[in-house]
C-alpha cells in the first residue's frame, strides 16, 4: 500500500481545498493507494487555524498590507528565512508525530508557505521521504513555491513555468502539467456540451461576489439593471450581510431580472445556465470558468499572487478585462457586436486552451514518482 500526505490549507481562500479535492477524487481511482490530507496550519497547534483565518479579512479589507507582506516575503531574504525557521520550530513535534503514525512515501503540498519548512524538517529528521510541491497560482509564482530541495514541482502554466525558473528553479525539477479542477466541473462540461449563445435572447450573466467588497458588487449590479438589457445572478457565498443589502437594493425593482444567491453547491449548473462569468481574478474561479465554457470578463484581481492574471486570460483570449464598474456596459456591447464575433472567439479559445484531464494527470504523475 503506498501513502501520499497531502497538505493544504481550508481557509486561506477556498482555492487550495478545490485544488486538494480535485486531487483526491481522481486519488480515489487507483488502488492501492492511501492519501491523507491535513491542514498545514493544524501543525503549527491550536493557534494555527485562527491564524489561517485572518487571510479572508486582510485580503478582503487591507489589500494594501497584504501586497506589502507578499512583496517583501518574495525574496531569498532575512524575512523569508525567519519564516521558515518559525514555522520548522512550531511543527516539528506535531510533524514527527505524523510521521511516525501516517508513514508516507511521498508528501504532496499544494500551499506555499509550508514548502521549506518541510524540506528543514525533513532534513532535521533525517527523513528521506520526497516533497512534490503543486502550485496554486497561475502566473505570479512567490517565491516559497520555489524549493530546490523538493523533489519536483509541478506548474499549472507556461507562465508559472517561465517564473519558477526564474526564480532559480532547476529545469529538471519543473514539470508543466496544467491546472487541476474538480469532477463536478469537470464531469459536467465532458456530458453537458454547452450551448453557445447566439445573441437572439438577453445575455443571462453570472456574478461571483469573492473578494470583491459589496460596494463595488452593487454598483457593478446598478450598471448592468440601468444600461444594459442582461440578467444576472449573484453569488455572495457565505456573506449573508452581502446578500441582504443586495437583496434590498434590486429585488423591488429588478426581480425578474436578477437573483442573488448566497453559498451554492452545485456552481457546474449555475454555470451551464449562464452565457458570461463577471469575477475578480481567483485563479481556481477563472479555470473553473474555462472548464465550462464560459467565457471570462475580470473585474481586478488581488495584489500579489493574482496581480497578472487578468492579463494571462487575454493573453490567450479566455476573456476580457474590465477596469471598473461604468465599463460593463461597454465591455458586453463590445463582446455582441457583429453577430457576438468576439464572444464566440473567446469561447472557441477555451475549448482549445482547457484540459479536462489535469486532475487525472497530476495524479498519476505523483503516484509515478513514489519509488522512483
Amino acid at each position: 500500500m503506498k501513502k501520499i500526505l497531502l497538505i493544504t490549507a481550508m481557509y486561506t481562500g477556498y482555492g487550495h481545498k478545490s485544488i486538494s479535492d480535485s486531487l483526491v477524487e481522481q486519488f480515489k481511482e487507483i488502488p492501492d493507494l492511501e492519501v491523507r490530507g491535513i491542514d498545514g496550519f493544524e501543525l503549527l497547534g491550536p493557534y494555527g487555524p485562527r491564524m489561517s483565518k485572518i487571510y479572508g479579512v486582510t485580503t478582503r479589507y487591507a489589500s494594501g498590507l497584504w501586497k506589502l507582506s507578499y512583496e517583501l516575503s518574495d525574496h531569498d531574504n532575512l524575512l523569508l528565512k525567519t519564516g521558515i525557521t518559525g514555522i520548522s520550530s512550531f511543527s516539528l513535534h506535531n510533524f514527527r508525530r505524523l510521521m511516525e503514525s501516517f508513514r508516507p512515501d511521498l508528501i504532496l503540498s499544494v500551499h506555499s508557505m509550508f514548502n521549506g519548512s518541510i524540506l528543514r524538517i525533513l532534513n532535521h529528521l533525517k527523513l528521506n521521504i520526497p516533497l512534490v510541491v503543486l502550485q496554486a497560482d497561475i502566473i505570479n509564482i512567490h517565491r516559497t513555491w520555489c524549493e530546490p530541495g523538493a523533489f519536483r514541482t509541478i506548474c499549472p502554466t507556461q507562465e508559472a513555468y517561465d517564473c519558477s525558473l526564474r526564480h532559480g528553479m532547476p529545469r529538471e525539477k519543473l514539470v508543466l502539467i496544467g491546472f487541476p479542477s474538480r469532477r463536478q466541473f469537470t464531469d459536467w462540461a465532458r456530458n453537458h456540451p454547452k450551448q453557445e449563445y447566439d445573441g437572439k435572447r438577453p445575455l443571462r450573466c453570472l456574478m461571483m461576489s469573492g473578494g470583491e467588497g459589496s460596494g463595488n458588487l452593487k454598483r457593478y449590479a446598478e450598471m448592468l439593471m440601468t444600461q444594459t438589457n442582461v440578467s444576472l445572478t449573484i453569488i455572495c457565498g457565505r456573506n449573508r450581510r452581502m446578500k441582504e443589502a443586495l437583496e434590498a437594493s434590486f429585488l423591488p425593482e429588478y426581480e425578474g431580472r436578477m437573483r442573488i444567491l448566497g453559498f451554492v453547491t452545485e456552481m457546474q449548473k449555475e454555470m451551464t445556465e449562464h452565457d458570461l462569468l463577471i469575477a475578480r481574478g481567483s485563479p481556481n474561479s477563472l479555470m473553473e470558468g474555462i472548464v465550462m465554457n464560459l467565457p471570462l470578463v475580470v473585474t481586478g484581481a488581488l495584489p500579489g499572487q493574482e496581480r497578472d492574471n487578468p492579463q494571462l486570460i487575454t493573453r490567450h483570449n479566455l476573456g476580457v478585462i474590465c477596469d471598473g464598474p461604468e465599463k460593463i456596459p461597454q465591455v458586453i456591447d463590445i463582446l455582441l457586436q457583429n453577430h457576438c464575433q468576439q464572444y464566440h472567439e473567446i469561447a472557441a479559445a477555451q475549448r482549445e486552451y482547457r484540459d479536462l484531464d489535469n486532475a487525472k494527470k497530476i495524479a498519476n504523475y505523483v503516484v509515478g514518482l513514489i519509488n522512483k
